[in-house]
Parts: C-alpha cells; sequence; structure tokens
C-alpha cells in the first residue's frame, strides 16, 4: 500500500470518528432540548393549577378563624319573644277574641273568662317559641352548611394547587435526571470520537512509519 494511501485511510478513519462522534453528540443535545421543552408546556399547563392553588390558600388563611369557628345557635328567651311584633299583634288580636267570645257568653270579667285569655297567653307564646326555635334551628343549619361549603372548596383548591406544584417538582427533577443523562451520553460521544480520531491517526502513523521501514530497506535491506 503506498505511503499515501496509508495516511489518507489512517485520517479517514479520524474524520468518521469525529463524524459520527459529532453526530450522536448533536442527536443528545436535541434529546436535551426537546425534555426541557416538554417540560415547559407541562409547568406552563400545570401553572393556573398552582396559582388558584395559592390563591385559595391565601383566602384560606385570612378567613380561617371565621370558617372554623363555631357558630353559636342564637335563641330568644321569653322577654325578647314578647317583644317581637308579630307576638304581640297576635296576643293582641287573640285576647280581643278570647274577650269578645266571653262577653259574648256573659262571662264579661269573671275568673273563667280570666283564666281563657291566660290559657291563650300561654298557648301563643309556647307555639310562638317553638317557631321561633325551629326558625334559629333551620338558620343555624344553612350557616353552619355554608362555612363548611366556603371551608371545603378553599381546601379544595388548596390541594389542587399543592398536587400541581408536586408535580411540576416531579417532572422538574425527573427533566433534570432526564436532560443530565442526554448531556452525559452527548459528552461521551464526543470523548469517544476524539479517542477513536486518536487511535485512528496513531494507528495511521504507526502504519505509515512501519511502511517507510520496510520499503526503505529496514528489516530486509
Amino acid at each position: 500500500m503506498p505511503a499515501a494511501a496509508i495516511a489518507v485511510a489512517g485520517v479517514a478513519s479520524a474524520g468518521a470518528s469525529v463524524v459520527g462522534a459529532s453526530k450522536q453528540a448533536k442527536a443528545a443535545s436535541k434529546a436535551a432540548d426537546s425534555q426541557m421543552a416538554m417540560y415547559q408546556q407541562t409547568r406552563e399547563d400545570l401553572l393556573p393549577y398552582n396559582e388558584a392553588g395559592q390563591l385559595a390558600l391565601n383566602q384560606l388563611t385570612g378567613r380561617l378563624d371565621e370558617l372554623t369557628s363555631p357558630i353559636p345557635l342564637q335563641l330568644m328567651d321569653q322577654a325578647a319573644l314578647e317583644k317581637t311584633p308579630g307576638y304581640q299583634f297576635n296576643l293582641a288580636q287573640g285576647m280581643k277574641g278570647v274577650q269578645n267570645s266571653a262577653a259574648a257568653r256573659g262571662l264579661g270579667s269573671s275568673g273563667a273568662a280570666l283564666k281563657g285569655a291566660a290559657t291563650f297567653a300561654t298557648g301563643l307564646a309556647d307555639s310562638t317559641y317553638q317557631n321561633q326555635f325551629n326558625n334559629s334551628l333551620s338558620k343555624w343549619n344553612t350557616d353552619v352548611a355554608n362555612q363548611n361549603n366556603a371551608y371545603n372548596r378553599l381546601v379544595g383548591l388548596t390541594s389542587l394547587g399543592q398536587s400541581a406544584a408536586a408535580q411540576t417538582g416531579a417532572y422538574a427533577t425527573q427533566t433534570g435526571q432526564n436532560v443530565g443523562n442526554s448531556l452525559i451520553q452527548g459528552g461521551n460521544a464526543q470523548a469517544a470520537g476524539i479517542n477513536g480520531a486518536a487511535n485512528a491517526l496513531s494507528n495511521g502513523v504507526n502504519s505509515y512509519l512501519g511502511y517507510n521501514y520496510l520499503t526503505k530497506g529496514g528489516m530486509y535491506g
């Protein structure tokens, strides 16, 4: 083999190693860029949920006492009950009816008439108080339900944001590992290409020197 051919073969082999390594390195870099782009897209997709969770957490923190404090059951005592306009009106109308009934029967202001008036007043107070109690209990149940609903909605959004943040963090960790592996592979490919090129050139030089040695006398001269 002519000396020039030996030299060209060595250079060509070295060049092939470098070109092959360069392609592998570019492919690894492209893979890393693709993984980063996928992470950025995922991060953007999860960002609204993360922000909603942050907003809900801020609201929940600001309203924590309001949304977790027990709601008292507001009950009306007898004195307050007797001052309500509805009770006073019903009492006045009812007493008037009792008096008219007693007068019609000729009882006037007798003990029976007074007893009838007292019985009516007591019955009215009892029934009115029961109605007021039921109304207060119904309102209390509604207030508690509204409190729980508001709390649960904010907690739900907070949990959603927490989950989005956790997923983003997990994707970031995984992407970092994948990108690191891709870059390491690219670096290894370049290093292998350089080593291969160096070996090819070294082999070419050795072959060239050996050829010259043999053709110019050398061992058989």
